[in-house]
């Protein structure tokens, strides 16, 4: 029989007690860094606490539960910072509550910079602490649309605009924390990120409003900004020739592909096993191997045919020309965007992971992030702004905007088309990134 758990509130803990617990945290802490939430187990965090499996399992039922313990506290911090937000507007003051707030965002972020890179990794089907994230994400945007609507925001919902600025900013601040994209250092990228979201939120913000902010997009800075040959997509390993197979077994192959494809975005690829692919395709498991070696062979696949179909959506990106003021164009790309965004769902929850050890899925990741960077910033060169601006800086909210935002109008709960997904889109960075004069080719 188990007998009643040690938790932080139990009057039998002792100083002892309280010292284990702690130590078990700790260690979960640094194996949720090193391996991830998904590669840690409760024998890991046993062994780097120096105890034993029984021990931890005495304290806490799962290294779920201690992961939602750590993330309440996160979430947490978050609440108490929003608490003490300022009014909002297209004024000096409004701008420097704003500024505030997400300096104080960005060091809670780096508090709990652990659980927040994790957060984005167990924010996908299949974990049992999505409930839980979810019910945070929800009240906390409910709070921040309460801030909006007596902020007198317009062209936007307040909920949408809220739903834009907390997952911008969220992944803006993971991508930050990863190190992968050229960024400057947290205060001069927590300006340039405040200039953005202000201008999402109140796109008439006059440019004195912004106060003795430097002028982000000159000098040194902007030549850190530079755009490379968009590379091609690498092949996927050990993918038999198609002429080498028949046209059935080509069938098949597709079939399994598009199973593989449905079940990673609605259930996460750690919840999905080869028997849920087979299933879902119609086949036997012989079926599944003689084509794949494992799950992880069918993830390299998937990946490199969402990095072949990205270079193709990259390549239009970096064609757009803005310059007869319309947004058909933009509206157009983004309609074809967002159908393969929730396409390919899982594998990019896998590259977010920050894990990835296998060299071909490392390389679909870092050549497509790589390349529609680059595709952002000749679209963001085409825009000439009277305010402060940091193309480094814009480029990572672009790339949030997309990696982050059709993912987050689903999270909602009310069923989204495209087509509004495509609207939210469009006024984000329309609104934010693109606003100003388009500058002459």
């Amino acid at each position: 029989m188990r007998r009643d758990g040690y938790w932080p509130s139990s009057p039998v803990v002792g100083q002892r007690g309280a010292q284990t617990r702690g130590r078990i945290v700790e260690a979960a802490l640094r194996q949720f860094e090193a391996e991830g939430f998904h590669g840690t187990s409760v024998d890991s965090i046993a062994k780097g606490a120096a105890t034993s499996r029984a021990t931890v399992y005495q304290y806490f039922e799962s290294k779920e539960q201690i992961f939602v313990e750590l993330l309440e506290e996160c979430g947490a911090a978050l609440s108490r910072v929003v608490r003490r937000l300022g009014p909002l507007g297209p004024t000096a003051e409004g701008f420097d509550n704003l500024h505030w707030w997400l300096g104080e965002w960005a060091w809670v972020y780096d508090k709990y910079a652990t659980m927040f890179v994790q957060w984005t990794n167990v924010d996908a089907p299949g974990t049992s602490t999505r409930p839980l994230v979810m019910g945070f994400v929800s009240n906390y945007n409910a709070r921040i649309a309460e801030r909006l609507t007596s902020s007198g925001v317009e062209g936007m919902s307040p909920d949408d605009a809220a739903l834009a600025l907390t997952s911008l900013v969220h992944r803006f601040n993971f991508f930050r924390h990863r190190q992968h994209d050229p960024m400057p250092d947290v205060e001069e990228a927590i300006d340039g990120l405040a200039v953005l979201m202000q201008l999402m939120l109140f796109p008439d913000t006059p440019p004195d409003a912004f106060g003795t902010l430097p002028q982000l997009d000159g000098g040194a800075r902007r030549r850190r900004a530079t755009i490379s040959v968009v590379p091609a997509p690498a092949p996927p390993r050990a993918a038999p020739p198609v002429a080498e197979l028949s046209r059935r077994a080509a069938a098949t192959v597709d079939q399994i592909l598009a199973a593989g494809t449905r079940l990673l975005a609605e259930r996460g690829y750690h919840a999905t096993g080869v028997d849920d692919l087979v299933a879902a395709a119609g086949f036997a498991r012989a079926t599944f191997y003689k084509y794949f070696d494992d799950k992880l062979d069918l993830l390299r696949r998937l990946s490199a045919d969402a990095g072949a179909a990205a270079t193709v959506l990259i390549e239009r990106l970096a064609s757009l020309n803005l310059e007869d003021g319309s947004d058909d164009a933009l509206r157009a790309w983004l309609e074809e965007f967002v159908p393969f965004h929730r396409r390919y769902l899982g594998v990019f929850r896998v590259w977010a992971e920050g894990n990835l050890t296998d060299p071909d899925l490392l390389d679909a990741a870092v050549r497509s992030n790589a390349a529609m960077r680059d595709a952002c910033l000749r679209l963001l060169r085409q825009v000439e702004r009277p305010y402060p601006l940091d193309l480094d800086v814009a480029a990572a909210v672009f790339l949030a905007a997309l990696d982050r935002l059709p993912e987050a109008v689903d999270e909602r709960g009310e069923p989204a088309s495209d087509a509004d997904v495509v609207a939210l889109m469009l006024a984000v960075l329309r609104r934010g990134l693109l606003n100003g004069a388009v500058a002459p080719r």
